[in-house]
């Protein structure tokens, strides 16, 4: 099929039809606000996109110099074609804004929580959320990545996260970094791949558009944020600023606009946008239940090494804590039952409490945790085979969309 041309700026000043309750939203947030979103429903990253353009037209040489620019910087690259040069000038280039310590604050602060933790405000937390969006998940499920192969994607997920939280994981040529600059790239190959399978833009806008990167960015900040909080595990104010700060350099890895990330330093500024967002968004749909359910079934199965629980505990446990982050409302329109495990909250969250007010009181003893979850992920076994980001700038370009490995089972 033809590719979809973009549309007409005086067509792009005109809300797409999936935004809903605007009037109202105007009155709450303001004017400049919600123009804001509008136009930002329509933009997706003209520097990455070029990339993956330029990848089509030449091919392997192309692949080969934004692998080697990616790794080892721009520096190492002969004769980078335009779009590449661009690319890698503006990630190598760090913002005036960026303080280097506060990165390494951000990541502690976020490491202090514990790898089991993480996960649980990664899937039950993040990925719920995501999967709430209608549009977002009709992106996913189109992919077929996370239904069918819903614990390997989720992997692959885990390993950005991973990978950008761990020290130093974001200094450039780190496995963060890279790994940011390939999900970013992913995002521009979705993107121009569905324009070209007739995405109705003036309904739903530039498919994984600005406003809905910046609602995923907000689901690995604000929402687990305030997850991590209903279970005792709190956050001083220097390091929920310090975490913010480190999520807004990944948001510039990531070509998210500076107008939808730059002012939001603390829960409260967090959660305005997502209330801004959340409230001109559609409901939840079929595709959200069916993310969803295959994300708890995914979290389940990582789970159970490391808890030694049977399965169906393990899923009840993940459920329940799903269903007390997000409340009835959003838990019975995706479908999330209620456990006997519910019962069981109030415990957990004391002892979270107790632990984490521990750490506080204890220099060493947070040092000593934060070091035991490091060491956690690193003996994470790698993934078998190349992620989905991976894949997308170092094989030969497909027009269709980019597809997980099967998980293979243990």
């Amino acid at each position: 099929m033809d590719r979809q041309q973009p549309l007409p700026a005086t067509q792009t000043s005109t809300p797409p039809t999936s935004l809903i309750r605007l009037e109202e939203a105007r009155q709450r947030f303001g004017d400049q606000k919600v123009q804001l979103l509008i136009e930002l429903m329509y933009t997706g990253d003209t520097l990455a996109d070029a990339v993956i353009k330029e990848l089509e037209e030449l091919g392997f040489e192309a692949r080969a110099k934004l692998n080697s620019g990616i790794k080892e910087g721009l520096e190492v690259v002969e004769q980078p074609s335009p779009a590449i040069q661009a690319f890698l000038q503006q990630v190598e280039s760090y913002p005036a804004w960026v303080d280097k310590e506060r990165l390494q604050r951000g990541s502690e602060a976020f490491l202090s929580v514990g790898n089991v933790w993480l996960t649980f405000s990664l899937g039950p937390g993040s990925l719920t959320h995501t999967y709430s969006s209608p549009s977002i998940a009709q992106v996913l499920v189109k992919t077929g990545n996370l239904t069918t192969m819903a614990q390997r994607r989720l992997l692959e997920t885990g390993a950005w996260n991973v990978s950008s939280i761990l020290p130093g994981g974001l200094l450039r040529g780190a496995d963060g970094y890279a790994t940011n600059l390939q999900v970013r790239l992913l995002h521009a190959r979705v993107r121009q791949t569905l324009l070209r399978h007739n995405w109705d833009q003036q309904a739903l806008g530039t498919p994984i558009n600005q406003v809905e990167m910046t609602r995923t960015w907000l689901d690995f900040t604000y929402v687990p944020f305030n997850a991590l909080h209903k279970f005792g595990i709190t956050f001083s104010e220097p390091e929920i600023s310090d975490m913010y700060h480190f999520w807004q350099y990944i948001a510039y890895l990531l070509g998210i606009d500076e107008r939808l990330y730059r002012d939001i330093v603390d829960q409260a500024s967090a959660q305005e946008i997502l209330e801004l967002i959340d409230n001109t968004t559609e409901g939840t749909n079929q595709d959200s239940q069916v993310l969803v359910r295959a994300m708890l079934d995914a979290v389940t199965a990582i789970l159970q090494p490391t808890l030694k629980l049977p399965s169906s505990i393990i899923f009840d446990l993940v459920s329940a804590i799903t269903h007390h982050l997000h409340g009835n409302r959003l838990a019975d329109q995706l479908a999330i039952k209620k456990t006997w495990i519910s019962a069981l909250m109030p415990v957990i969250t004391l002892i979270n409490r107790v632990q984490r007010a521990w750490n506080r009181r204890s220099p060493v003893a947070r040092r000593c945790f934060i070091d035991r979850t490091v060491t956690a992920f690193l003996q994470i076994p790698p993934l078998q085979g190349s992620t989905t980001y991976q894949r997308n700038v170092t094989e030969p370009t497909q027009q269709e969309l980019p597809k997980a490995l099967v998980q293979q089972a243990e």
